[in-house]
């Protein structure tokens, strides 16, 4: 063999130990019993079982059978492990490359990706979002979250959730003293008082609810009364955190929304 042969047959051997090894990898990946089963009953219809297969499969993402950078079984081992045809594990699949939480790599196969929740809410907006109501759907289930966050707030914060929510107001107001918007300071604020809920389920709806307010492209406050104004309401609501009112809080926070609901 030339010494370039012998470079190519080289490679070609490294690659096809390399694919085998990620192969056997994957094999290897354990799913307990009881996030392989579906509830198949005498429909064997794709369109139920796919929704099925899409749930387990998230399933196995939460629970950390496979991880960011981890592949998917192959589409065959899928169906095998569902004991399902092939075609409701493409529907799923498909479903989750749309959404950014995995991604196809030619010969490899499906790559879990890092979870973009800017990018799933762009996703879910094109599907779901109409230009007649979003706004005011946005805003109104906005007050739903954030009144009961700042009730919650004000009853289970710590020094440090004030610390981190005096930190926002300060940044708030710093920027429009030097002329600059304050909008993305401004939600830092209510994303600092939703935290001090300490809710986990607050905080993510909240976190969603932020970027398809991020993703109306609505405008931001620009009029210095109003800038003025929406200062003096953060302090207050902060104010009634910190005295532990949490009756006062969520008050504070419900006026303040739909006085100035457009702002950031």
């Amino acid at each position: 063999l030339t010494w370039n042969s012998r470079i190519l047959k080289f490679l070609l051997t490294d690659s096809i130990v390399t694919n085998t090894l990620e192969k056997k990898v994957r094999c290897m990946i354990t799913i307990p019993e009881d996030c392989r089963k579906l509830n198949k009953g005498s429909d064997e219809n794709s369109n139920v079982l796919y929704i099925q297969v899409l749930e387990k499969i998230r399933l196995w993402l939460l629970k950390g059978y496979i991880k960011e950078g981890e592949y998917l079984p192959s589409e065959r081992e899928i169906a095998a492990l569902f004991d399902v045809s092939r075609m409701p594990v493409t529907q799923a699949l498909k479903i989750l490359e749309f959404l950014g939480v995995v991604r196809f790599i030619r010969g490899k196969g499906f790559c879990v990706k890092s979870i973009n929740l800017h990018h799933i809410i762009k996703c879910i907006g094109f599907m779901v979002m109409s230009e007649e109501n979003d706004i005011t759907d946005i805003q109104e289930a906005r007050e739903g979250i954030e009144v009961q966050a700042a009730t919650l707030a004000a009853q289970r914060r710590t020094d440090e959730d004030i610390t981190r929510a005096t930190a926002a107001l300060a940044e708030m107001e710093a920027r429009i003293v030097h002329g600059k918007s304050p909008a993305q300071a401004s939600l830092s604020f209510h994303e600092e008082l939703v935290k001090a809920s300490h809710n986990d389920i607050l905080v993510k709806v909240n976190d969603f609810l932020l970027e398809m307010l991020k993703s109306s492209r609505q405008e931001t406050l620009r009029d210095p009364a109003q800038l003025t104004l929406a200062v003096q309401q953060h302090r207050e609501i902060l104010q009634a955190v910190i005295e532990r009112d949490s009756e006062k809080a969520g008050q504070l926070m419900r006026e303040h929304l739909r006085i100035l609901p457009t702002h950031h």
